[in-house]
Formats: structure tokens, sequence, C-alpha cells
């Protein structure tokens, strides 16, 4: 089925979606989300716990990194609305003044922790861009970071402070039925629905992807270029060595994050492709709609995998959790402090140097 955008017939275009759908088709549906609220649910709960209850792990980039697993728990949150979506449609089941609080909170639980994913995602790629073209000298402190974690939150409610005043429960004209719809022409004035799908395209999405492609061809640029400093024979078995350390823990944090990056941009593309159809009124499948929905969802429960996969301290952090809960055996602790980074103060002819760059290390090895 095709929702025509531009018919102006019916105030909800995507009304007729998954009505005519077969039982099989409806479960077919259902399963992935039952499948990525449990993973997103579990998985995100216990990044946060790991970080939280290991200070060695107090990062500016694992502070983004709890910051994107909130947002995810708080999209899982809106999730279950997609299951009365596939059985009954766009319909929005709850009447009265509590239907209409629900309709309102629908955008915050689904869209403003969307924006904070992003612009988290924003601030990870300048976190991992500072610590390889400007190394020992990080420009945003764990205070700073927390700051900014903050302001993406006030942003994204700024954001969406439009749409939470302009989206409503209304009839349906072909149909009867009341849906949670969103009338930015009808509250503000005609033409400003494009507008504000345009805005929230350049953004919300493009400028930072930009950004991000900015950060990450620096960086690219400066690992091909960079010779590791200092490494020569009269020196290259204290403060060389400890360069060469650095460096390689560098590029398995940046690895994971480029990762992290990359799966964002995928899920969510084809959502904000989407979004700027409606200011144009192009055609819809219904599918396609389905579609976008699952991808965009899909990353909250794929976030916490990457992290056990790529980062080896998350992925110990997992086991002590699912230990402690008798889900795997208590062997998952052994040798916690295998890769611990010792502190040593040798002194050599670049003076202290050997004493910094190991800080250096334990800070990045933290991910």
């Amino acid at each position: 089925m095709t929702v025509n955008l531009s018919s102006g017939v019916d105030p909800v275009p995507e009304s007729g979606c998954f009505h005519g759908d077969a039982s099989a088709i409806k479960f077919a549906r259902i399963l992935p989300y039952i499948l990525i609220i449990a993973i997103s649910l579990i998985g995100n709960s216990m990044v946060v716990a790991v970080v939280f209850k290991n200070q060695r792990m107090w990062t500016t980039v694992n502070f983004y990194i709890v910051n994107m697993a909130v947002a995810d728990l708080i999209i899982t949150l809106y999730m279950p609305r997609m299951f009365t979506m596939v059985f009954e449609g766009f319909e929005w089941v709850v009447g009265g003044i509590t239907g209409e609080i629900f309709c309102k909170m629908s955008i915050l639980l689904n869209q403003v922790p969307m924006i904070v994913s992003i612009f988290t995602v924003v601030a990870i790629s300048f976190d991992r861009f500072n610590a390889v073209v400007f190394p020992l000298k990080p420009l945003v402190s764990t205070r700073i970071c927390k700051v900014i974690i903050l302001c993406t939150w006030l942003v994204a409610v700024a954001f969406r402070i439009p749409t939470i005043y302009a989206v409503e429960i209304i009839t349906s004209e072909s149909d009867g039925k009341p849906y949670c719809n969103l009338k930015l022409d009808e509250k503000f004035g005609k033409g400003v629905k494009r507008i504000y799908y345009h805005f929230n395209m350049i953004a919300i999405f493009s400028v930072p992807l930009l950004m991000i492609v900015i950060f990450y061809t620096t960086i690219i640029v400066t690992l091909k270029r960079r010779k590791t400093p200092g490494l020569t024979p009269e020196n290259s078995s204290n403060s060389g060595e400890g360069f060469r350390r650095r460096e390689v823990v560098k590029k398995k944090v940046l690895r994971l994050v480029s990762i992290v990056v990359t799966a964002f941009v995928l899920c969510w593309f084809l959502y904000y492709v989407r979004l700027s159809m409606y200011a144009y009124g192009r055609d819809l499948s219904c599918d396609w709609l389905y579609v976008r929905l699952l991808l965009a969802h899909m990353n909250s429960a794929l976030n916490p995998c990457l992290y056990a996969i790529f980062s080896e301290n998350y992925r110990r952090g997992f086991k002590k959790i699912l230990a402690k809960a008798n889900f795997c055996k208590r062997r998952s602790q052994r040798d916690d402090s295998l890769r611990s980074v010792r502190w040593h103060g040798a002194w050599d002819s670049n003076g202290s140097i050997s004493i910094r760059i190991e800080q250096e290390i334990q800070k990045l090895s933290s991910l």
C-alpha cells in the first residue's frame, strides 16, 4: 500500500497502513521488535552500570556512551507503540485527556532522545578528533563533558517544543478514527511544515553528519601522516615505546567509536530521508515506513552489542554483571588486572615524559 501525502483528502495520510496485513505479516513485523526491546533494555542498562561501577572508566568518551545508552533506553520505552501500529494501524487507542498527554509524550520519548543521540555522536567524534590531532592536550575535561551532555538534552527539547505544541489527536476523514497527528501549518501558518522539516534535515542530520565526516577525515589524514615522535635509537626504549603504546590504544578506541558512529548514521539515514519527503508531500510506502522505523530503533539494540564485541573493558564488565545474576560462571572475572597499565616514574632524556605518557595510556585504555 502507498500513502499519498499530497492528496489533501485525509489529514492522516498513514491511516491506511497495516490494517490490511495478514496475521502472519503482523507477527513478522512484531518479532524483530520483541528482540530489539529485550536487547536494548538489558544491554543499555548494563552499559550504564559498567561505567558507573568502574571509576577507571569515568572518561569523556565513556560518559558520552552512557548518554547514548540513556537515550536508547528512553527510545525503547516508545517502541511498544509499534505493537499497536502493526495491529491497529496508526489509530490512537488511548482517548480523553490521557490520550492527549500520551500523544505529546510520544514526541518526548521518541524524537528528543533521537536528537540527543546524534548530538552525542558528534561529541564523540570531536573527542576522538581531539585525542588524535591534539595528543596530551585535552580540550574537553570530564566537567565540560557533563555540561555538553546536559546541553544535548536541553537543545533537543528546545528543538521539539514546536512539535509538542502542534501535535494533537484528530479524527480521520476517511475512517472516523482518532490519530495522534502533527498540525504545524494549522498551528503556525501555511508553509511552516515544509520549513520545519527542512530545518530538521539540515540542523539535526546534515550539519552533524558533515561535522562527523570532517572530524574523521582529519583523524585519518593525521594518523597517516604521523610518525611516532621521539623514536630514535637513543630514546626508543623509554618515551618512544610509551608513545607507540599510546598510539596503539588510540587506534583501538578509534575503531570502536568509528563503528558506532557508522552504525548510527546507517540506521538513521533512511529515517531522515523519509522525514524530508513529508515536506514535499511525496508518496510513501507503508512497508518503507515500517522499515525506516525498524532500522532507527534497531540502533538502540545494536550499540551495546558493538561495545561487547569491540571493547574488552565493556565485555569484561558485562560478564561480571551476568555472573552476579547467575547467567554465567564466576570465571568471567578472571585476571581483571591483566591489562591494567602500570604507572612508573622512569626518568629519561625527556624528563618526566614517561609518567605523562603512562597516564595518557591508562585514560585511553579505559574504553
